[in-house]
């Protein structure tokens, strides 16, 4: 491991997609609880990274949400790789949620006041299962959620965000 403060796993990493995805579509977290046949405490804690994602629950909410679990899987790899070679351990056996870095950092990032005034699709792309998107110039544009972790400057903006209002201030 290269920083115990930059921990994650490919399944907390798709619990952020699912999110996302879910915030994207404009669903709601009791309609996610309902194709899993449980409560909408079960789905919060499970974005909250108060509960782990079973393999059955990611199966009935990709399909839900008419995403192919494999598009899903596949993309986490993408960011999980993105991660890795920016100092990023990511573990592959069962650990302590509440150790999770990337998930602890994601609960930042939608609580902020960046996150908060975006609107349906902040990251400026089809979807959040488009990247990450290796540009010719070298350059990666990635999901907020995932750059927040990434960017020390762009968590920063988007922890400082102040909206500006129509008189300029």
């Amino acid at each position: 491991m290269n920083d115990e403060s930059k921990i994650t796993s490919v399944t907390n990493i798709c619990i952020i997609l699912l999110r996302e995805l879910r915030v994207e579509k404009g669903v709601h977290q009791a309609q996610v609880a309902d194709w899993m046949g449980k409560t909408p405490s079960a789905w919060t804690k499970i974005e909250a990274g108060k509960s782990p994602l079973q393999f059955e629950t990611f199966i009935r909410v990709c399909n839900g949400m008419a995403v192919r679990a494999s598009n899903v899987m596949t993309t986490a790899e993408l960011y999980s790789t993105l991660l890795n070679q920016n100092g990023w351990a990511i573990i592959s056996t069962e650990f302590d949620i509440a150790e999770d870095d990337l998930l602890r950092q994601a609960q930042q990032y939608w609580a902020s006041a960046g996150c908060r005034s975006g609107g349906t699709n902040r990251w400026g792309y089809a979807s959040v299962l488009n990247g990450p998107l290796y540009q010719l110039n070298n350059t990666v544009s990635l999901a907020p959620v995932f750059q927040f972790a990434l960017d020390a400057e762009f968590r920063q903006s988007q922890l400082n965000y102040q909206p500006i209002t129509s008189n300029g201030f």
